[in-house]
C-alpha cells in the first residue's frame, strides 16, 4: 500500500519514496512504474522522475501547486506532458516534486496537486541532469490487473 491519504474526492496523495525500476539504456535514463489504476501509475511516474532529480535525497515539501496537462486522450502523451511541465519547473525554479495527488485523469488530460520542495545542492548532488522528457519508448498501458507506465529521459 502506498503512503498517502484519501481525499473527499477519492484521490490519494502519494509521497516519496515510491517503487520504480530504472530502464537500462545506453544514452538515456528511464523509469517504469506500476499502479493499480492509471492515476496511481501517473503519480508514481511523477515521483520516480523526482527521485532521479533528487538522487535519492529527501525532498522537503514547502508548497503545493496545481499542475495541468492537456492531451488527446492518450495516457502516454498525458504522462509526457505532465513530466515536461515538471521539468520546466525544475529548470526555471529548481523545484522537485515530493508528493503528488492526481485529481483528474481523463481524455482531456490531467490535473495534479503537487507538493514541491527546493533542489538542494548538498542533499541532491547525486541527482540526474535531466535535459528532456522523450517520446522514445514512452508507454502507458494495462498490465494484468493494473497499469504500467514508462518514460525515457535525455541526460
Amino acid at each position: 500500500m502506498a503512503p498517502g491519504r484519501g481525499g473527499d474526492d477519492g484521490a490519494v496523495r502519494y509521497a516519496l519514496p515510491q517503487p520504480y525500476r530504472e530502464i537500462p539504456h545506453t544514452a538515456d535514463v528511464g523509469v517504469e512504474v506500476e499502479g493499480a489504476s492509471p492515476a496511481e501509475a501517473l503519480a508514481r511516474l511523477v515521483l520516480a522522475f523526482a527521485a532521479l532529480l533528487a538522487g535519492g535525497g529527501a525532498v522537503e515539501v514547502e508548497r503545493e501547486e496545481t499542475v495541468t496537462a492537456d492531451a488527446d486522450g492518450d495516457l502516454a502523451r498525458t504522462a509526457v506532458a505532465v513530466l515536461r511541465e515538471l521539468l520546466y519547473r525544475f529548470a526555471t525554479e529548481r523545484l522537485i516534486p515530493g508528493a503528488c495527488e492526481v485529481v483528474r485523469l481523463d481524455g482531456r488530460g490531467a490535473e495534479l496537486r503537487v507538493g514541491f520542495g527546493r533542489w538542494d545542492p548538498e542533499r541532491h548532488s547525486e541527482g540526474a541532469d535531466v535535459k528532456e522528457v522523450t517520446w522514445h519508448a514512452a508507454g502507458f498501458e494495462r498490465a494484468g490487473a493494473g497499469w504500467l507506465a514508462r518514460v525515457l529521459f535525455d541526460i
